[in-house]
């Protein structure tokens, strides 16, 4: 019985001793075993951080009492926004995007973050524990160099250079001090500037817009009152124009009455002269016999008609000359 309860026990203990005797390393991740000593020991003592091996993903025996000590390898991205004061002692604010990793490319590396960085939760060195370790305080001191020497009109305009320049100081400084850590990527995506100077650039860049509009008025203004003299100008030769064919077509109609005129005046004087040449010819076809003849014959007539009119009445008054029908204001000569 005595066995049997024994065995039992030892079986028990195995399995719980089994089941608590492993830890995992997740996925791109590195680590040690940290062999410690405790009362599951026995007391034997601990030989620490097992240097010599080093453990990759995957799932480890541990023991009871030992444990694992590992580092995060995967690629990192951080932001930082830094104040850093200007030559103008004016401070600007630095936005940095930065891509890095620890380097587990070999154990001396790995045992350094082991010793110089302290975990978060005593275990696992994140990325954040090696940025605050490694990277923040050499940019710190970059920036605070560079930027010292650079007025701020001028801030916004090193981007480049002041990128280039961190990156040169990461990496002396890394390399100096040799730092367990490697840079991928680092960009500074923006240089702000104090709320006063963003104002009074806020307030230049209004003047600016402003000046153009007013600039653009003026070329508008100008180019309406040029557009307006030009129509001016065009209108007043069309009137010019239509004036010279106005004068040039009364000047022709003048010349052409003229020469009407002229040429009824010289048919009228024609028509005179021929009508007094056609009266003097008829005058000189005119004899004495003929006109006697012609008074003869007036006579005749008249004598004829006052027979008539004194057959109906008609009472006729003779003068010295003329044979006058009373109530008449016409008069008929008669040769005596």
């Amino acid at each position: 019985m005595t066995y049997k309860k024994t065995l039992m026990a030892m079986v028990c203990l195995t399995a719980v001793t089994t089941g608590c005797g492993t830890e995992d390393i997740p996925p791109g991740n590195q680590g040690f075993l940290f062999d410690r000593t405790g009362a599951m020991a026995f007391y034997t003592g601990g030989s620490g951080i097992v240097r010599d091996s080093v453990l990759g993903p995957g799932t480890h025996y541990t023991g009871l009492y030992d444990e694992i000590r590992d580092v995060n390898c995967k690629d990192e991205n951080a932001k930082e926004a830094i104040d850093v004061l200007t030559q103008s002692d004016l401070t600007v604010k630095v936005d940095l995007r930065i891509t890095y990793s620890a380097d587990c490319t070999s154990p001396e590396s790995l045992n350094k973050i082991i010793d110089q960085v302290m975990s978060s939760n005593d275990r696992t060195v994140e990325p954040a524990n090696l940025y605050t370790r490694y990277i923040l305080p050499i940019i710190r001191e970059s920036l605070r160099n560079r930027l010292a020497s650079v007025t701020i009109e001028q801030v916004k305009n090193v981007r480049q250079e002041l990128r280039d320049g961190i990156i040169k100081d990461l990496n002396d400084g890394i390399k100096v001090r040799g730092n367990p850590i490697l840079i991928k990527i680092l960009t500074v995506s923006d240089i702000k500037l104090p709320i006063e100077i963003v104002e009074k650039n806020r307030q230049i860049e209004l003047a600016r817009q402003e000046a153009e509009q007013e600039q653009e008025k003026q070329k508008a203004s100008k180019f309406r009152l040029e557009r307006e003299l030009f129509e001016a100008q065009e209108d007043r030769k069309v009137k010019r124009e239509e004036a010279e064919k106005t004068k040039e077509v009364a000047e022709i109609n003048a010349e052409r009455d003229k020469s009407v005129t002229i040429k009824n005046s010289e048919a009228k004087l024609e028509a005179k002269k021929r009508e007094a040449e056609g009266i003097k010819e008829v005058r000189a076809q005119l004899t004495t016999d003929y006109l006697r003849y012609l008074s003869i014959l007036k006579d005749n007539e008249v004598r004829l008609e006052m027979a008539r009119s004194m057959a109906k009445g008609t009472k006729w008054y003779v003068g010295p000359e003329f044979i006058i029908p009373p109530g008449t204001e016409g008069t008929v000569a008669i040769q005596r």
